[in-house]
């Protein structure tokens, strides 16, 4: 009878099947090449991007809000990057018309990785047009062009009231004038700069016995000069006069009352019924 030769299992000299070692060695094996993944892929997520080289530019604030006249101030900090190093200046864009910009200092150095500031000043002027304007700075350097850094400016109309009076220093004669001292009311609580006075004469209001004598006396035999101060001026809070400005009387409105070859006698007693107004701008 044949016999099937029985499959053997070889040992080791110590008795250890060779395929249980077999095993052993390949489970062994596993952790190490996870491991060896494992810190390949952090390898890999560790790699960051290169950062270019050029100048970073930002605003603060990055609205303001004024009156027609008035000026402002941004702060404009340029940041080198990438190893960035050189001279650096500034340009802004999109500013409304009538309104111009100065930089204090006009330009910066920037060193690898520093940031340096400068000072945006925006002046506006009393025809710069009430709204808001959307506007960019920009730095430069040679080829190097920054970010375009964005900002707003909201031109607010003047809305301000004062108020004007005057007195006659004096009685009036043919061919005498007298200085009229005007006394401005301001209620705000900003100063204005006065940039126009004027003075009229609203009517003359004669002597009943004048009248009765139907003697003539009207604006024509008056002459008004008008202020010949310096423009602008400044009308403080609360109330003024010309005279607590240091303006010199010589400088005041003046009334004459002219010497016409017409009978005047309806003049005599008349009183002057004067109006005054005024233009001013905001501090």
């Amino acid at each position: 009878m044949y016999h099937r030769p029985e499959r053997t299992t070889p040992f080791r000299r110590d008795g250890v099947p060779l395929r249980a070692l077999l095993l052993a060695l390949v489970v062994a094996f596993v952790p190490v090449a996870a491991l060896a993944a494992s810190a390949g892929q952090s390898a890999t997520q560790g790699n960051t991007a290169k950062v270019a080289k050029g100048i970073a530019v930002t605003l603060s604030p990055s609205s303001r809000s004024l009156d027609q006249g008035q000026s402002t101030t941004f702060a404009v900090s340029a940041t080198s990057t990438g190893g960035f190093t050189g001279p650096v200046t500034f340009t802004v864009t999109g500013l409304p018309a009538g309104a111009t910009a100065a930089w204090s200092p006009s330009s910066v150095v920037l060193g690898s990785g520093t940031t340096a500031q400068v000072t945006l000043t925006v002046a506006t002027s009393t025809t710069t047009a009430v709204g808001k304007s959307d506007f960019t700075v920009k730095g430069a350097s040679g080829s190097f062009q920054s970010n375009a850094a964005p900002g707003q400016l909201q031109v607010q109309e003047v809305k301000r009231t004062f108020g004007v009076t005057g007195s006659l220093n004096g009685l009036l004669a043919p061919g005498v004038s007298q200085a009229v001292e005007l006394q401005i009311s301001n209620p705000e609580n900003k100063s204005i700069a006065v940039t126009n006075l004027t003075v009229a004469i609203a009517q003359v209001v004669r002597t009943p016995a004048a009248v009765a004598a139907n003697l003539p006396c009207s604006s024509a035999d008056y002459q008004i000069t008008q202020y010949t101060g310096t423009y602008p001026f400044t009308a403080p809070t609360g109330p003024s006069s010309l005279t607590s400005l240091g303006v010199p009387q010589s400088k005041w409105p003046q009334v004459r009352m002219l010497d016409t070859l017409q009978l005047q006698d309806g003049c005599k007693g008349a009183t002057l019924q004067l109006t005054y107004s005024g233009t001013g701008q905001a501090n």
